[in-house]
């Protein structure tokens, strides 16, 4: 009788490590998670940043326009610089979206981080279970 209990009570530890193991898989997983989420809301509100900078200069660009329609000739270096400054907001937005397209790719594995693919069971890089 008392090595069946102690059979009984080996499995029990066993399956409470196991169950551990997977809380703690699932834990890292969800943390991990939620800080790419964080780090892709920070992304698009920096987009969203850039591109009311990027209107505010356009609608310069237009005042300086219609003022030499008037009259009052814009200095053509000053115009320069402003279509520069728009280009190189356009370029930061076009870098921005690609880290936030990259960052949202997808599932990832909570052990190691390896990108998976839909219906993957097991990770592809260290075997994990995703």
């Amino acid at each position: 009788m008392n090595e069946k209990l102690q059979e009984l009570l080996d499995t029990v530890q066993r399956t409470a490590c196991q169950v551990s193991d997977v809380a703690s898989d699932a834990a890292y997983g969800v943390t991990k998670k939620a800080g790419e989420l964080l780090s892709v809301a920070k992304l698009n509100i920096r987009v969203v940043d850039l591109k009311a900078q990027v209107n505010t200069a356009l609608r310069e660009v237009g005042e300086m326009i219609y003022g030499t329609h008037t009259g009052s000739p814009t200095d053509s270096d000053i115009l320069l610089a402003k279509l520069q400054e728009i280009d190189a907001l356009r370029d930061r937005i076009a870098e921005l979206n690609a880290q936030i397209a990259r960052e949202s790719a997808g599932p990832a594995c909570p052990t190691c981080g390896a990108p998976a693919r839909a219906g993957d069971v097991f990770c592809r890089e260290c075997g994990g279970k995703l």
